[in-house]
């Protein structure tokens, strides 16, 4: 249960104390977060230095803090990462990792776009290859590569939905805890999901408006052109070729190219379904700005009959109230991202990156709701409100 703070001269600090406020405002200061629990003899000194009393409560009323204070200087990982390697890591050092992985992918889907508009072979070892990196991230922190997914380009949008399904999808196959072998080739089916696209005509892929009848029709032949380009690879699985053909199919048969219904489709095809379809909510297209992942999973959850509501549920419980890396509004009139800590709490820590006027916070401050009940959210916002690109604010962890 929260406590009042309890007001206390500088002199007077120790160990094991947490300091919630200072005698003047945390933006005053150098510190980048708003809160401060004391480990050493440098973090009085650093609060002795900027006021002469504060305000503090004690670990045992509120427990020990999460781990977003600065740490030192974390190495960059190397292109050749030991992708065997799954210890747990912290998500700062696990950050660096994941962007590079996401950069791998997106080279993998571009070059098998070319190859298939070229009629060229496509090379789904190099599919199989990047999957195993996203699992191997996933297993070492769940948070990094789904940091990513809140990257939304318009003009990018194929390629970028492309890896975002799959590296959500992988998210949620390992929280629900499918089997390694499984969760791969569901990944690889994942990640070349929309490979028919490229056969259709971009006058009808980038339309603006609205679609006619027929060009309605020959968007919902994607599923079928990604299957003829890829039913002769090397290396693809039938589970794989599966999702490609059946991730637009729905359980209650409303779905295409098919028309399936309930367990005629895929396990992996349903949970790949719930993906493709909040990555899509959530992006911004050529007709429609994306939405928040609140409204997302919202609408998801009022389409009843669609969606595998067990699955669905975990994907919920998976992202959690407040997604990593999402974009909130607080009731100050402030903007931050919801950022990742050692535990999923009910209320979260936001890095804060506007003012209540919605101006750039310089430098930016760290608030962990959990020790300050009088801030609240009020809404989540869609991805890139206000100009906000959640890549801006990666190094701010890295």
């Amino acid at each position: 249960m929260l406590r009042y703070a309890r007001k206390i001269a500088v002199k007077e600090l120790q160990y094991g104390m947490y300091v919630e406020a200072l005698d003047r405002p945390w933006l005053e200061t150098d510190f980048a977060l708003e809160g401060l629990y004391i480990q050493s003899d440098k973090d009085i000194e650093r609060v002795q230095a900027v006021a002469d009393f504060v305000f503090i409560s004690t670990t045992e009323e509120f427990g020990s803090t999460d781990s977003l204070q600065p740490e030192r200087p974390i190495t960059p990982p190397s292109h050749a990462d030991n992708v065997a390697d799954r210890q747990p890591r912290a998500f700062r050092a696990e950050l660096r990792t994941a962007r590079v992985i996401r950069s791998d992918a997106k080279s993998v889907v571009e070059t098998m776009q070319s190859d298939a508009k070229a009629g060229r072979a496509i090379d789904t070892q190099s599919a199989r290859d990047v999957v195993v990196q996203m699992m191997a991230s996933v297993a070492r922190h769940p948070d990094a590569l789904v940091w990513f997914t809140n990257l939304k380009n318009r003009d990018a949008y194929t390629a970028e939905h492309s890896m975002n399904v799959c590296m959500l999808a992988i998210a949620l196959a390992t929280h629900v805890g499918e089997s390694e072998d499984d969760i791969r080739e569901m990944g690889v089916g994942a990640l070349l999901h929309d490979v028919g696209k490229i056969r259709v005509p971009s006058a009808v892929l980038n339309k603006p408006g609205q679609l006619t009848d027929n060009e309605f029709a020959e968007m919902r032949r994607h599923p079928e052109y990604g299957y003829e380009i890829l039913e002769n690879a090397s290396n693809l699985s039938k589970e794989s070729l599966e999702i490609v053909i059946a991730h637009h199919e729905r359980l209650n048969g409303f779905g295409y190219p098919r028309k399936l219904n309930g367990a005629q489709i895929s396990h992996y095809s349903q949970l790949v379904a719930i993906t493709d379809v909040y990555d899509a909510i959530t992006s911004d297209r050529i007709y429609q700005d994306g939405r928040s992942p609140a409204q997302a999973l919202r609408i998801m959850r009022d389409t009843p009959g669609e969606f595998n509501t067990r699955l669905l549920g975990q994907f919920v419980e998976q992202l959690g109230a407040y997604p990593i890396g999402s974009l909130v509004e607080l009731n100050t009139g402030e903007v931050g991202f919801i950022v990742p800590t050692m535990e999923r709490k009910a209320r979260p820590t936001v890095l804060i990156v506007l003012d209540h006027r919605k101006r750039r916070y310089f430098p930016q401050r760290m608030r962990d709701l959990m020790r300050f009940p009088k801030f609240e959210i009020v809404r989540l916002l869609a991805t890139g409100a206000y100009g906000i690109d959640v890549d801006d604010y990666a190094e701010w962890f890295e």
